[in-house]
């Protein structure tokens, strides 16, 4: 790859851990203090596939199976890597993603085989660093109950625990593999998870920094 090249920083949570805030922030963040140039992007994504799989968790659109909703989401993630997030690292942008391939292995994997999610997912391009922002199911639902009124269907204490484990799980995995992983205590203040991410963010930077030199 080329000197150029841009980062993929994924941040991965159960629902409510405040995810859509923290990519925000950090964007802000990296613009403010490096100078980068970061493109803000999301799972499922703004393309027409990610368009069903938003009506499908939603509920306007029934009775399509978990198999089916895990190979949506695979699709979604390679016309979602092709057309948005290799352009922009190969331009040497930094894009932050809200939720990635992790969320098919915490969600889908509870009714599917996870060497099957992986083995759909295996030409994802794999992230530079994945953030994990951990927070209890209680935490999450609580906040979920506070901000809007529809809940989508995986939005339960029960789903939300074995979620909460899958999460864990793969965390664990990748970070035995000596992927680039840190996790989060999101039960803090949203101001202190955004203090702890830019610090785990900058520890990065300065690793892949020494690294090149």
């Amino acid at each position: 790859m080329e000197q150029s090249q841009g980062k993929l920083i994924v941040l991965e949570g159960i629902d409510g851990s405040g995810i859509s805030t923290q990519t925000v922030r950090l964007k802000n963040f990296l613009e403010t203090k490096y100078g980068l140039k970061v493109v803000l992007t999301k799972e499922p994504s703004d393309g027409p596939i990610g368009t069903i799989i938003r009506q499908i968790l939603s509920g306007r659109v029934v009775g399509v199976s978990a198999s089916s909703l895990a190979l949506l989401f695979a699709a979604d993630r390679l016309d979602h890597n092709n057309n948005k997030i290799k352009p922009a690292l190969r331009q040497g942008d930094y894009v932050i993603c809200d939720r990635y391939i992790w969320s098919s292995f915490a969600y889908q994997g509870m009714q599917n085989d996870i060497s099957w999610i992986k083995e759909i997912n295996k030409y994802a391009y794999k992230p530079d660093l994945t953030i994990f922002i951990k927070v209890r199911p209680e935490t999450s639902l609580k906040r979920i109950l506070g901000s809007r009124f529809q809940t989508e269907i995986f939005e339960k204490v029960e789903i939300l625990e074995q979620v909460l484990a899958n999460y864990i799980k793969i965390f664990t995995e990748w970070k035995d593999l000596g992927e680039e992983v840190r996790v989060i205590n999101g039960e803090q203040e949203p101001n202190l998870v955004e203090m702890d991410i830019a610090l785990a963010v900058e520890q990065f930077l300065q690793n892949n920094q020494l690294q090149r030199d």
